[in-house]
This record gives structure tokens, sequence and C-alpha cells, in this order.
């Protein structure tokens, strides 16, 4: 099956040539658990033809959010806090799937998060700023460690992955 779930946000994967990872999964029991216990790391892996997608979700709208409307989240946005948290995900995810040896294909990173498009283009140009260096290599660099990175709301992001359909997992409960 090539579609993930995350919280209250399920992503069909219809193009992905291997089955898409849940990264994070934190089930000792399950194919996908990854053995380093609280090491960050983006919620999904998906593998293209030519391209490696690492995707994180911060769903701030689901309904039983901890934080209904995000303004604890904002605060953390104000912060740098979550630049940080995401950059680190990458990261991560990237030193452990590098040591796995899978990392053959251009990396863009790619993150949805439920707010509105005026907070989440400020939260994609803070990360912009905060990964740049990987997005320019040195010299001595035979491959870029990031093709792309972005950020997307709910609607942003169906424009740019329509092929990717997202739907929210409690609205198919009430049904």
């Amino acid at each position: 099956m090539d579609e993930l779930k995350e919280l209250d946000l399920a992503i069909f994967f219809s193009d992905a040539v291997e089955p898409p990872l849940k990264f994070d999964q934190q089930d000792k029991n399950l194919a996908d658990y990854h053995d380093l216990e609280n090491m960050p790391r983006v919620d999904f892996v998906v593998e293209l033809d030519r391209d490696i997608y690492f995707i994180e979700l911060k769903d701030t709208n689901r309904p039983d959010a901890a934080d209904p409307g995000g303004a604890t989240f904002m605060k953390k946005i104000a912060s740098g806090k979550v630049e940080q948290s995401l950059a680190e995900k990458y990261l991560y995810t990237f030193f452990f799937r590098w040591a796995e040896g899978k990392l053959n294909k251009h990396i863009h990173y790619v993150c949805l998060i439920t707010l509105e498009d005026p907070m989440v283009n400020i939260l994609a140009d803070d990360l912009a700023k905060t990964l740049r260096h990987l997005r320019t290599p040195s010299e001595r660099w035979s491959r870029k460690p990031l093709a792309s990175c972005q950020v997307h709301s709910l609607q942003s992001w169906k424009e740019a992955f329509p092929q990717w359909p997202v739907r929210r997992l409690s609205d198919a409960a009430m049904q």
C-alpha cells in the first residue's frame, strides 16, 4: 500500500518506485522501524525514479490538537524553534539514510504544515536560510546533499503535488 498516515493526515504516493517508508516509525515490531530511539527524523521517505523525498508533516489543525489553531506553534515559529527542529530532522534522516547506503538520487525536503500561507511562507524562508549551505555545494563535493527545500500549506501542497493527494482521516470517520 502506498498510503502513509501521520496522526490525522494520510498521503497516497501513487508514483513511488519503492514502498514509501514511515521513517519515524516507533513500533519496534514493524518493518519500517529504524533502530535508533529518539533520533529526530522526518515522517516519510518516498523514492521516485530519479528523486528521493524526505517529507515532514505538522498538523496544527487536527481535531485532537493540543494547541487548537496553532498559537503555541506560531510562537515556536517566531522563536526559530520550528525551523531548527525541521532542519535537525532533515540532517539526521540524511545521515541515517547515507549510513544505510540509500542516497543515490537527488534529495528533496518537503514539509506540509497545516497553517495559512503567510505563516507557511515565513517558515519556508527561515528553513531555506537554515539549510542554505546544503543547497550551495562546495567545489569539492561531487553531489549536493539537498536538491530542494519546500514548505507547503494544504492548498499549496495540492498545487505542487497533485499526484500525492492528502486526506484528513477524521473527515472519513465523520461520514
